[in-house]
């Protein structure tokens, strides 16, 4: 997405990939802290009309750990990624909902699931139209393969051709004596 009130959006998504290319930016290493998840606010001597990447992307910052906003953070060892779901509008329904991977998962003496996770999501989910369901194929799912936070780079991600029933389901008979 290219923001609308500036023409140099494109510019800037370029330089900010060169300077990650070169390694000027703290990119998530695993066994290490986490990556910060939302780009360094403006210094005092930038105009208040610049452009910021953050303005990019469609999504909301992710709120931070123990966020009133959230509903409830899961481990689900089938995918092997960590789930957030938030309640952004304070209404009582899950309308905003993260995915990282996991670096590390291991029970504690309780028998409770304890997650070292990668810094930043892999999917996001946003409930766009209010319905209470994340539906892929509206654009209410993007994918963020860098895992970079967010850039402006994320996609949508769309898997509702997997949802849909197959088109052609072969019938079978019983053979005839």
């Amino acid at each position: 997405m290219i923001n609308k009130r500036t023409g140099n959006g494109v510019l800037l998504v370029m330089l900010w990939a060169f300077v990650g290319m070169a390694g000027m930016l703290p990119w998530p290493v695993y066994g290490q802290e986490e990556a910060p998840t939302s780009l360094p606010s403006p210094s005092p001597s930038q105009s208040s009309g610049e452009t910021h990447l953050r303005d990019f992307s469609p999504l909301p910052e992710e709120p931070e750990e123990f966020d009133d906003r959230e509903v409830k953070a899961y481990y689900d060892w089938r995918n092997d990624l960590f789930f957030r779901e938030f309640d952004m509008n304070g209404d009582g329904v899950v309308n905003y909902m993260t995915a990282r991977r996991t670096y590390k998962v291991w029970l504690d003496e309780f028998g409770t699931p304890v997650v070292v996770t990668v810094g930043a999501p892999l999917f996001y989910w946003l409930d766009r139209n209010g319905n209470g369901a994340f539906e892929t194929g509206k654009g209410e799912m993007w994918s963020d393969p860098d895992e970079d936070g967010l850039t402006g780079n994320e996609k949508t991600y769309d898997t509702s051709p997997l949802e849909q029933q197959p088109s052609r389901i072969p019938r079978w008979s019983a053979p005839s004596p």
